[in-house]
């Protein structure tokens, strides 16, 4: 029982870390609306790749690498794919100054 839950732990921290990185490169994006300015690229892509990393090593501890590999590249293209339509649909009502 104990390892099970472990083993689910450590399968949402890795998708806590990939989701992180993912918002760390659209944050980085000159065109991103979650900030004023977008964050430097030399940070915000340094930071995703060390949660990129982080995550497949955290997915590695339950599954084949290669079953990481792709849990990770889903993971980053869910996120890529639905925070753009997200922050989209909010700022719809809002007026843009």
């Amino acid at each position: 029982m104990t390892s099970s839950l472990f083993s689910i732990l450590l399968c949402v921290l890795a998708v806590l870390c990939s989701m992180a990185a993912g918002v760390s490169v659209y944050l980085t994006a000159a065109r991103q609306l979650l900030l004023r300015q977008a964050l430097p690229a030399k940070t915000g892509l340094g930071l995703a790749a060390g949660l990129a990393v982080a995550a497949l090593w955290l997915f590695c501890q339950n599954v084949a690498v290669v079953t990481a590999i792709f849990a990770l590249v889903v993971v980053l293209m869910s996120v890529w794919s639905l925070l753009p339509l997200c922050v989209a649909l909010a700022r719809r009502g809002e007026e843009t100054s």
